[in-house]
Formats: structure tokens, C-alpha cells, sequence
């Protein structure tokens, strides 16, 4: 015979933090990530800004002559020095740099704006900080504060699924009684938690590729450090195999 447990029942209120748990795991993680990818998206931003300060040099189209030669070197040095001070200060002065990257400026300028435009950023640079290699730099810049702006943009859209998930499961939760369901109820529950994944598969899979992630890369980057990969699929399955 089908009964529902007692109020006073230990499993009753459990019953939400169980199915909900991954769930509001998820949602501090894409949290978290966007903190630091906003983070990032500024930083950039104001490394493009000083970038713009840095004077560029003009060489004589068949090179400087031998009493010009040191001062250019000079010129030269200053403004690489310049340029890898602000990215310091910049890019790599954000909280999370050593958690996440904890690598050297060469290393992760040439991995995030490609190694051609991070010459200069060497010590042992022989690049010259001429005005065709800035515009190449700050258009890097551009893109990254853009890949970082876009990238934001999914994971809001990430975190309004997961609340939508949450909340409709927890007003569910909150119409049963225990952890136990009527067989006459169990149709049109099962049907519910079907709709829910349905319209999180509808989500990723409606997700439009980009230069990080399609809709389950994206998952499983956010969620690598956790014993799932797929949230919602998890908090309904908990749900599903609790009370149906």
C-alpha cells in the first residue's frame, strides 16, 4: 500500500537539500567563474588603456644610422619594460591569476594573444614597438576583452537555467508530502521532472558554439571538479529515483 512518510520523518527535510544540492553547487561555481572572467574582461581593459599611453617608435626605412642606434635601443627598452610592467599590473594582478594560471608573463601572454603579438613582452625581445605592432596588440586586446564579454553572456545564461531548474523543482518538493508519492500521483510527477530536463537538454543543445565551449563543453569545464557533469539531470534524477 502507498503511504507518505511523517512530517517528523528525518528523511522529509532532506529530501530538498538531496535533490537541490547540485543544483546550488552549480549555481556558486558559474558564480565564481564569472567573478573572475569579469575580472579578467576589466583588467584587459585597462591594459589596452595603458597601452594606448605607450609612444611607438619610427625607424628610417633603411635603418638607423650608427649614432642612432643607441638611443633607439634605449627608446626600445624602456617602452618593453613599459608594456610588460602594465601587463603585470593588469592582467596578472587579478586575484585569482596564481590559482588559476600561477604561469610566468611570457608564457601567458603568448598563450592568451598568440606568441607573434606577445613578442615584445620577452625580455630577450627584438621587436620594435612600432605603430603597425600596436595596432596588432591592442586588437588582441580587443579580442579578448570580447571572447571574455561573450563568455560572461553564457554563463548568465547558464545560472538563469539553474535557478529555473531549482525553483521548479523545490515548488514541487514543497506540494508532496515526505518522500513518498500515491501511485496515482506518480504519472503526472514523472511527468514534471521529464519537462524539467527536457528544457535543460533544449538549453545546451541550443547553445551556439564558441572559441571556449558548446553547450556541454561548457559543462563540463564549470563542473569539472565535481562528481557530475550535467546539474539539473542530476537534481531530477535524485528526485526521480527518491520519490517515484
Amino acid at each position: 500500500m502507498d503511504t507518505t512518510r511523517e512530517a517528523n520523518d528525518p528523511l522529509v527535510p532532506s529530501l530538498r537539500e538531496h535533490v537541490l544540492e547540485p543544483l546550488s553547487t552549480a549555481e556558486r561555481a558559474v558564480e565564481e567563474e564569472r567573478t573572475e572572467v569579469n575580472a579578467e574582461q576589466k583588467a584587459y581593459t585597462e591594459f589596452k588603456q595603458r597601452v594606448a599611453g605607450i609612444e611607438t617608435v619610427t625607424m628610417p626605412a633603411d635603418g638607423p644610422g650608427p649614432a642612432a642606434r643607441t638611443p633607439v635601443v634605449e627608446t626600445r627598452s624602456r617602452q618593453d619594460e613599459r608594456l610588460r610592467n602594465a601587463f603585470r599590473q593588469t592582467v596578472m594582478s587579478v586575484d585569482h591569476y596564481e590559482a588559476v594560471y600561477g604561469e610566468p608573463l611570457e608564457e601567458h601572454a603568448a598563450r592568451e594573444l598568440s606568441a607573434e603579438v606577445a613578442a615584445p613582452l620577452r625580455q630577450d625581445t627584438t621587436t620594435r614597438f612600432t605603430e603597425l605592432y600596436k595596432t596588432a596588440l591592442t586588437s588582441a586586446v580587443e579580442d579578448a576583452v570580447s571572447d571574455r564579454e561573450a563568455f560572461c553572456d553564457r554563463l548568465d545564461d547558464e545560472l538563469a537555467s539553474l535557478v529555473s531548474a531549482r525553483e521548479s523543482l523545490a515548488d514541487r518538493i514543497d506540494s508532496i508530502d515526505g518522500t513518498s508519492v500515491f501511485a496515482h500521483d506518480r504519472p503526472e510527477l514523472s511527468a514534471e521532472l521529464d519537462a524539467v530536463a527536457q528544457a535543460r537538454q533544449e538549453t545546451i543543445q541550443g547553445r551556439n558554439h564558441s572559441p571556449r565551449a558548446d553547450g556541454h563543453d561548457l559543462c563540463h569545464y564549470l563542473y569539472r571538479d565535481y562528481s557530475w557533469t550535467y546539474p539539473v539531470l542530476t537534481a531530477v534524477t535524485r528526485f526521480r529515483n527518491a520519490t517515484v
